[in-house]
């Protein structure tokens, strides 16, 4: 069963976090920093979910537009999360086109799940390596 989730991401802490959590969803990251070549790294039958940082330097929404016009890749649930500061984001996020917009810590919090819900029907999570950061 393919288990790839395309990621738009600049951030490399993002990156990161996003590696960690799909992988302790038995999932894989295809990751483009490039907001131009998101649809054309989901022409594929091997992408089963998109994940899009809204807060990038160039702006992603004509590319989530894009994704959700294109005959191979409309059907591709595409998640965004944004800073939670700028609440204009989810707005335009939601009129581009995606399924789901919710806030960075939110976002964090959930992304494993969403990636079982939308992608990995069935699929059994495990648990991830990341050290819990202490309290300050």
């Amino acid at each position: 069963m393919n288990r790839n989730v395309l990621v738009l991401v600049d951030d490399p802490f993002w990156r990161t976090k996003i590696d960690q959590a799909l992988k302790s969803a038995q999932a894989h990251a295809l990751f483009v920093t490039n907001p131009e070549d998101l649809a054309k790294a989901a022409d594929s039958e091997f992408v089963q979910l998109v994940v899009v940082d809204l807060s990038l330097k160039r702006e992603p929404f004509t590319a989530i537009a894009a994704l959700k016009a294109g005959a191979k890749t409309k059907r591709i649930p595409v998640i965004g999360y944004y800073e939670q500061v700028r609440k204009d984001i989810k707005a335009k996020a939601e009129a581009s086109g995606c399924d789901r917009v919710l806030s960075r810590p939110s976002f964090s919090e959930k992304l494993a799940d969403m990636v079982m819900e939308f992608a990995l029907p069935g699929a059994v999570r495990t648990e991830s390596e990341e050290m819990e950061l202490p309290e300050e």
